[in-house]
């Protein structure tokens, strides 16, 4: 007598490889677009955490700390900026950067990208921020898709 074991044929499990492909696919843009809300909302919350720690050293001493280079800290900053990693990139994958006394503004918190992002998204953070347009008001882009700056004064 044969005993027969039981297995799924070929094309059963083929079927099953389609219909999870399938199922992934109509996953990943959903993934994709709560990975860039998140970024956003990430780099926004923490844009205005260092626009205000900016706001609070100006206040207490009467103005604002010295410029600096990409990346770099101002002095006296660290007891104001704690939560947000200066030194360490961003969410966006930029560097933040400090500009007092430049052409375009007073006072600015900056980031700077080594790759280009996309402009549908600095449209998101903008409309987080300010008015939603990247040419004008508080946020602005200052180096096409590399370089942003949320003007202080």
């Amino acid at each position: 007598m044969k005993t027969r074991q039981a297995a799924f044929s070929l094309v059963e499990l083929m079927i099953v490889v389609a219909i999870v492909v399938d199922l992934a696919l109509i996953a990943m843009p959903a993934y994709d677009r709560a990975r860039r809300q998140a970024q956003s909302s990430r780099f926004s919350s923490d844009l205005r955490v260092c626009a205000s720690a900016f706001d609070m050293y100006a206040t207490e001493n009467s103005r604002y700390p010295a410029e600096t280079a990409l990346g770099v800290l101002p002095a006296g900053m660290d007891q104001y900026l704690r939560g947000v990693r200066w030194e360490a990139r961003n969410t966006l994958g930029g560097l933040w950067d400090w500009d007092y006394d430049q052409g375009y503004a007073k006072s600015a918190v900056c980031t700077e990208t080594e790759k280009d992002i996309d402009a549908a998204q600095m449209s998101v953070i903008d409309a987080l921020m300010d008015n939603g347009v990247l040419s004008t008001g508080t946020f602005r882009e200052r180096t096409a898709n590399r370089r942003w700056a949320y003007i202080l004064e």
